[in-house]
């Protein structure tokens, strides 16, 4: 019986360093509910993928997301994808998101491959403010299992895909893209 308790002690102190490591007890859950919108795409890269009343977003899978003008399709704005900054030897990585600096000096998607952390991998959304104050956003694993890409939009929000299946050009099988738009502000704020 003395064995038993130990073991479930040693188990359980792993378990705390493994969630003192990765969150520091201060991270924020964002579930798919979070989302200001958040919608499902069907069609062939390139396609048009959301329309708001004054924006319109276009992206393909390897450009950036465009901000165009529903008048005029001009382009109003180039939306920057992340930069890996750091892939370490045993797969963690490091993704930094290009944000506006007057309002943060950092922001880091961190990725944790699933053979650490369980069946699926696991997503971190860092967020560091001017006065240096740390935040985490930690995606359900069940709803985000695979993220391919978090993009700054403007005002602390931030429009994401994820968990894409594959289509095909040739055989015009649509590619399915979900996409949505979180709030920053309303997620540390609730």
């Amino acid at each position: 019986m003395k064995k038993r308790i130990i073991i479930l002690i040693v188990i359980s102190q792993l378990c705390m360093m493994c969630n003192t490591t990765f969150l520091n007890h201060k991270d924020y859950r964002f579930r798919v509910k979070n989302f200001v919108w958040n919608i499902k795409i069907e069609g062939l890269p390139g396609d048009i993928y959301v329309e708001e009343p004054n924006l319109i977003f276009g992206m393909n899978c390897f450009s950036k997301f465009m901000v165009i003008s529903p008048e005029s399709g001009a382009i109003l704005d180039t939306l920057n994808p992340y930069t890996i900054d750091q892939e370490r030897e045993d797969g963690l990585s490091n993704y930094n998101i290009s944000v506006d600096k007057q309002k943060y000096s950092e922001v880091t998607l961190k990725v944790i491959p699933r053979q650490y952390r369980g069946d699926t991998e696991t997503f971190y959304l860092i967020i560091k403010n001017l006065s240096n104050k740390e935040y985490t956003i930690l995606f359900n694993r069940r709803q985000f299992p695979g993220i391919r890409r978090i993009t700054y939009y403007k005002d602390g929000k931030f429009v994401m895909t994820y968990n894409a299946e594959a289509g095909s050009e040739d055989d015009k099988i649509p590619y399915k893209v979900y996409i949505g738009l979180f709030d920053l502000k309303k997620i540390i704020k609730n």
